[in-house]
């Protein structure tokens, strides 16, 4: 389905921002991210149409990501003569996309939820979208409510603190795409072979084995409400 591909590209959307030799540098590139997520989405796309817009803005936030890491080492480096303003421009029009980006993909995910009944999931990917702008608006407001309060902290903290919101929420989300990995499963895609070649356990294959018991319950599922339907008739 593609979700492992999601999991792991989003998780790379972190912002982990740090300063290398004098050097503003991201430790988990998001361009790296929207390319996987991309591969995901493609192959999500070939079971459901859940994830069309997801794919799109995904597509576009390869070359945006890409832009934006080049302006933030152009600026740090002083490699181009860029002014603070253009930088910030740049820096929360990304930061909105990213926004817009994650809520349309906690949409797709509550498509394929309802799709295939997970309620939980479903349920849960409406309180991750409230959290997400509850977060990204705590995120970029948080040195103007310092200003409110009166409150004086030091810019290197204040960052550090708008980090820690960003790789919150990021990680929270992250949660729902991993549940949809264990838990959702399309009709047709419950036998499919196993190719890996490794003959040691690793993590994933124990919730491999849980994905694959929770696919054939979904199936016994279905089996049992279209002979409910039969009878009916």
């Amino acid at each position: 389905m593609g979700f492992a591909w999601m999991f792991l590209g989003y998780v790379l959307l972190l912002g982990t921002n740090f300063e290398i030799f004098g050097v503003t540098l991201d430790i988990t590139p998001d361009v790296v991210g929207f390319l996987l997520l991309s591969h995901g989405f493609s192959v999500a796309s070939r079971y459901c149409d859940c994830f069309k817009i997801s794919k799109i803005l995904g597509n576009v936030g390869i070359p945006l990501s890409l832009v934006y890491l080049i302006s933030e080492v152009s600026f740090s480096m002083e490699l181009l003569p860029l002014a603070p303003g253009v930088v910030s421009a740049v820096k929360y029009g990304y930061a909105f996309f990213k926004l817009i980006f994650s809520l349309c993909l906690l949409y797709s995910l509550y498509l394929i939820s309802a799709q295939t009944g997970v309620e939980k999931l479903r349920k849960k990917s409406i309180r991750l979208a409230l959290y997400t702008v509850l977060f990204f608006f705590a995120e970029h407001c948080f040195p103007s409510l310092l200003s409110l309060a009166k409150v004086s902290m030091e810019a290197s903290k204040i960052a550090g603190i708008q980090m820690f919101l960003n790789i919150l929420c990021i990680l929270i989300n992250a949660t729902l795409i991993f549940g949809c990995y264990m838990w959702i499963c399309l009709e047709g895609d419950e036998d499919m072979p196993d190719n890996r070649k490794h003959k040691y356990k690793t993590p994933f294959d124990y919730f491999d084995k849980r994905r694959s018991e929770a696919s054939s319950a979904q199936t016994a599922q279905r089996k049992e409400n279209r002979a409910k339907q039969h009878k009916r008739k």
